[in-house]
This record gives C-alpha cells, sequence and structure tokens, in this order.
C-alpha cells in the first residue's frame, strides 16, 4: 500500500476542493465567527457591536444555515467599522475576494453585482458608498 493512503496522515484541509460551493462559503462564514470568539468576542451582543451590524444580524451571519450568505450591504458595514479586530477584517475580505471569483458557487452575474460593491485594491477592500 503506498504512503499516506488512508492513514492518519492523509489530513485534508478547510478549503479542500472536493466540498462543495455552499460548504466552502459555510466554513469561510464559521472562520469568522471563531475568529471573533478567539478575540474575546463570544456573545452576540459583542459580535454585533464589534462588526457594527445589529444583534439579529450578527446572530443570522455566524449561526444560521449557511445556505446564503450575506449581502453586499452587510459586508459594507462590517468592513468600515472601526472597531473590527485584525483578523476579522482579513477573514471578511477573503470571503469577499472568494465570492467575487465565484468559489461559492453564484453565477457570473451575480458575482459581478456583488463585486462590483467593492473597490478592490493592494490587499484592500473599500467599501463603495
Amino acid at each position: 500500500m503506498p504512503k499516506n493512503q488512508g492513514g492518519s496522515g492523509d489530513r485534508r484541509s478547510r478549503n479542500d476542493f472536493r466540498l462543495e460551493p455552499k460548504e466552502k462559503q459555510a466554513l469561510k462564514l464559521a472562520e469568522i465567527r471563531e475568529t471573533l470568539v478567539a478575540a474575546g468576542y463570544d456573545t452576540t451582543d459583542k459580535q454585533a457591536a464589534v462588526l457594527g451590524v445589529g444583534r439579529s444580524t450578527a446572530w443570522w451571519l455566524l449561526n444560521h444555515d449557511k445556505r446564503a450568505g450575506p449581502s453586499a450591504k452587510v459586508i459594507k458595514r462590517i468592513l468600515l467599522s472601526p472597531q473590527i479586530p485584525k483578523g476579522v477584517r482579513l477573514k471578511v475580505e477573503q470571503y469577499v475576494e472568494d465570492k467575487i471569483r465565484g468559489r461559492y458557487g453564484h453565477s457570473k452575474q451575480r458575482t459581478q453585482r456583488f463585486g462590483d460593491q467593492f473597490h478592490i485594491g493592494h490587499r484592500d477592500l473599500k467599501p463603495k458608498h
């Protein structure tokens, strides 16, 4: 038997190419939540405050069934929040880049419309107002 087949050393990354697009989206949103918790924002109230969104929006974004991701409007509010920790901002920016590249299974037209909401340049995403 060849080495690393089926053994414990054959670990898969969270970005496994075999995942369905919606599973990838759910994993990225879970990473955002995990990063918030690791930074000390372990309640919905704290998460909403630091993300700059309402409590129900924060709960929906971080805890619901992830078949539909957040709108560009919600993402823009989060990116404009002055209190967002650097690690959380990075995860949100990665989410935006992945969505624009179509990694979450959305149509080309839908990803274009989403991407049109952001200025993208030099590793920094800026929401269009």
